[in-house]
């Protein structure tokens, strides 16, 4: 079968074929001369570069000279030369080897050898000048402490070759010019080679589509006789009703299973349908057929007025109801009405399937409906939750739209996305929605193991898309619950409830994982500054809080019993603090008084993972060994659970603290406290 529609197309697949090749062939050469071009660019301006770096060494050594015979002191003209001489000789090694120097801006630029015959030339004699040049300048460049026979020596060699070496770096300029217009010519004419490539095969497109449609004339006429063969095989029932409500000479052969009544040609139609359906499908039916044999209303008008879509009809005694569906459409002769094409459909199965999904929706509705009125939020809250959640569902959505289809391009997307559904599970969390943090952890859960395989293949980004849709639908259901709640949450100071929901979700986040973990933790709120920030920033933090409260309960808080046998309470302790500290500056820190970070843990961790050797591990400073904690996939949790152990809590804290623009301290004390302290300006 893709043998004979591969004939049968040919002539596209080839046009297809060389339009494909040709673009990919100007695309490649394209890019490839726009990046030689790019680099003769900068090979340009460094040589014309060198031309000015060989007048400001001459420069800046007849002013040593110049200070030094008068006795004045030549700090700034030696750091000249110095500065000169090294851009000088980087500059024509990297000519001549091809090399990374430093560029017209200051920043570093790699340079491209020369290709030509001429070029090598030039660089070549300009090295045999330049080489004893420097040796004289040696002295001049290792120490102040230099003689004046050196300086002369160096001056006098300068004064012989200065012309000689700015010639040169002239003739080079010349030649990478030279260079550069015949890449540009060669990109010129693969350009328009390009385009007539492209205009030939579009006539030969159009050739062979004026033959195919020829081609298609011919068939038609044998179509119109095969039209008998396919009334034979179709499977609806379709049939002509004329003016009269009678049936035509031609019908399916499948219209008796689908009416389950014997037919004939000019048959009656209305006695069949009476018998079948109820009175009042009946009688609509008869004024909606009158109504399509009229000219007065357009067909399009009262489509949707069709008594028999989907109708009930009745059946044999003992014979579970069926259901059809009965489409009638306008056959015009002329300009005139002359019959009506219908076309009957058994619809059972179809009806039955949308019931059991409108029960499945009802019920779903119910849930969620439950699921609302159990939730203790405050409505404001509750919309910013939903608004959130949108946003990182668009901001998810227009990364696979728009990022490149490299591995590592698909790597720093997972890692994107994980952040973003972490952080929508940290917030449902905290506001007890768990349908939505249930379905975040399982696209968690599943993004981690995407990037544990190692590799991010095409079909792993189709299931992203997959569970991005069932997030779409979640927050549509509970954004139109939302909606209904709006304005219900009765009066208050904004500030006051919005202070108390962010208390509220600190308290029961702490409860739940405290208690999933079997510890006993109590958190200390001093939170009244926040009602100051922004609503953006204040939000910001929450999003922080909630992952360094997951952070402190799971890894920090030891169990009751750890915590005895070191002197302390059973119960470990949480605070959670916002202050302002002076004028639009605040200070944001979350303290535990567990077990502390240990770094030894951490080293441990990266040697493990095989992320160092046990050397580089070991050499790594306190400071550096802490930076870790903030890595996409890190973590030192034992296994993963819904709130650690993805390596993906501190990664977002981090994201968080940028877009803060704050400075984040991090102090620990073994068996004693970790505190997280983030100081921000407004």
């Amino acid at each position: 079968m893709f043998w004979d529609l591969f004939r049968k197309y040919l002539a596209i697949f080839i046009s297809v074929g060389i339009f494909l090749v040709s673009s990919m062939f100007v695309l490649g050469t394209n890019i490839y001369y726009s990046q030689k071009i790019a680099e003769s660019a900068v090979s340009i301006n460094l040589s014309g570069r060198q031309r000015a770096m060989s007048q400001r060494i001459s420069k800046a050594l007849m002013l040593v000279q110049d200070n030094m015979l008068r006795g004045q002191p030549q700090e700034a003209e030696l750091r000249e030369l110095a500065f000169a001489v090294n851009i000088f000789d980087t500059t024509i090694k990297g000519f001549r080897d091809g090399d990374v120097v430093t560029g017209g801006d200051g920043n570093p630029v790699f340079l491209e050898q020369v290709e030509t015959e001429e070029g090598h030339r030039i660089v070549r004699d300009a090295y045999e000048i330049w080489n004893p040049f420097l040796i004289r300048l040696q002295p001049m460049l290792r120490s102040p402490d230099f003689s004046i026979e050196e300086l002369e020596d160096a001056v006098a060699y300068m004064r012989v070759n200065n012309v000689p070496l700015f010639n040169l770096m002239n003739s080079l300029t010349f030649e990478l010019e030279r260079i550069a217009d015949q890449r540009a010519t060669i990109l010129y004419w693969v350009q328009v080679g390009g385009l007539m490539v492209v205009l030939l095969n579009v006539l030969y497109t159009v050739f062979i589509s004026i033959t195919g449609l020829m081609r298609g004339d011919r068939d038609l006429d044998r179509a119109r006789k095969e039209t008998g063969e396919i009334l034979g095989t179709v499977r609806e029932g379709l049939f002509l009703l004329d003016r009269d409500y009678r049936l035509g000479s031609q019908y399916s052969k499948s219209l008796r299973s689908v009416l389950r009544r014997d037919v004939f040609p000019e048959m009656p139609f209305l006695p069949v349908l009476e018998e079948m359906v109820s009175r009042d499908a009946y009688d609509n039916a008869r004024d909606y057929i009158e109504l399509l044999f009229g000219d007065r209303v357009k067909e399009a008008l009262v489509t949707s007025l069709n008594p028999l879509n989907q109708v009930e009809v009745s059946g044999k005694e003992g014979e579970e109801p069926r259901y059809l569906n009965f489409n009638f459409h306008r056959v015009l002769e002329e300009g005139k009405i002359a019959h009506l094409l219908v076309t009957v459909q058994d619809v059972t199965e179809l009806v039955e399937l949308t019931a059991q999904l409108d029960a499945a929706k009802g019920q779903s509705r119910v849930e969620v409906e439950v699921l609302l009125k159990l939730l203790n939020t405050d409505a404001s809250v509750l919309r910013q939750f939903l608004d959130n959640v949108g946003k990182g569902l668009a901001q998810i959505n227009e990364r696979l739209r728009s990022e490149d289809d490299s591995e590592q391009a698909r790597l720093h997307l997972l890692n994107y996305i994980m952040r973003i559904v972490h952080g929508i599970k940290g917030e449902a969390a905290a506001l007890n929605i768990e349908m939505f943090e249930g379905y975040a952890h399982g696209f968690e859960r599943e993004l981690v193991a995407m990037r544990e395989k190692g590799e991010v293949r095409g079909e792993d980004m189709v299931r992203i898309t997959v569970l991005l849709d069932g997030f779409y639908e979640r927050l549509a259901s509970i954004t139109n619950i939302a909606e209904k709640m709006t304005g219900s949450g009765g009066g208050g100071d904004a500030d006051e409830k919005y202070l108390q929901t962010f208390t509220d979700s600190v308290h029961n986040l702490v409860s739940r994982i405290a208690d999933d973990e079997r510890k006993e933790v109590a958190v200390v709120c001093d939170l009244g500054d926040i009602v100051r920030l922004p609503r953006r920033i204040a939000n910001e933090l929450n999003s922080i809080t909630i992952q360094l409260l997951r952070n402190a309960v799971k890894h920090g808080i030891e169990m009751p019993g750890e915590r005895r046998a070191q002197g302390k309470p059973a119960g470990g302790e949480i605070h959670v603090e916002c202050k302002e500290v002076s004028r639009d500056e605040y200070e944001f820190a979350v303290r535990d008084d567990g077990r502390g970070v240990s770094s030894a843990k951490i080293r441990k961790e990266l040697v493990q993972k095989g992320l160092l050797s046990e050397k580089d591990a070991n050499a790594l400073s306190v400071d550096a060994v802490m930076l870790y904690l903030f890595e996409p996939g890190f973590s030192t949790a034992e296994e993963a659970d819904r709130d650690a152990g993805h390596g993906v809590g501190l990664d977002v804290v981090a994201e968080r603290i940028m877009r803060l623009r704050g400075h984040l301290t991090l102090n620990s004390k073994a068996q004693a406290f970790t505190e997280f302290k983030i100081r921000f300006s407004l």
